[in-house]
């Protein structure tokens, strides 16, 4: 099964982004899919009420199309997962040839615990948001080819964790054992050669 799918012969933030989803999946057994950038889809339900929600490219994964996109709202059918929501702008250093940017991201984590841990009765949150942190920060020997990642903040709550998308359809109950999931925001410096 492909736990990273990327997008083919991807630049500049797709690329970087495809780095980091192989280097969760590579350094964090537990994690059944890292997936990349979700894209905000707006949906209409039955009684007209619009809402959003957050939708990855699957590339082939689980028997997706290459083309297809799945939803990542909190859901124990797709396992443990990941995936970016990437914020406006990317801000680009000026220069010629070899350009550098820096972006702002959020990396939102969702998990089962029975599925981690083996047990029904064991949940250690700050033990997996370390093991993200040492991934992300190069401690797992992991390390971007071009750039680094900052980490800012990191959040737990359930309206902060999937801030940005309408989960009012979704009772907070997703966060209550054994689930959980938590997103770590920073940014995102990397730089990419660019023709003149």
């Amino acid at each position: 099964m492909n736990n990273a799918p990327v997008i083919e012969g991807a630049v500049m933030l797709d690329r970087v982004l495809g780095e980091i989803q192989r280097g969760l999946v590579g350094n964090l057994p537990w994690l059944d899919v890292a997936f990349g950038k979700a894209q905000r889809l707006v949906k209409t339900s039955p009684g007209g009420r619009r809402y959003t929600t957050p939708n990855v490219y699957a590339g082939g994964w689980d028997g997706h199309g290459p083309n297809d996109y799945v939803e990542v709202s909190p859901d124990s059918e797709i396992g443990n997962f990941s995936f970016f929501a990437i914020d406006d702008p990317q801000i680009v250093q000026p220069g010629v040839g070899l350009k550098e940017f820096r972006t702002p991201y959020g990396l939102v984590v969702w998990f089962d615990c029975r599925r981690v841990f083996g047990a029904n009765d064991v949940r250690n949150t700050e033990l997996l948001k370390a093991q993200v942190i040492n991934v992300l920060s190069g401690r797992s020997g992991f390390a971007l080819t071009r750039g680094h990642i900052e980490i800012g903040r990191i959040f737990e709550q359930a309206v902060n964790i999937y801030r940005g998308f309408s989960l009012d359809e979704v009772d907070n109950q997703f966060l209550m054992h054994p689930f959980g999931g938590f997103s770590i925001e920073g940014t995102l410096y990397y730089t990419e050669v660019c023709p003149l």
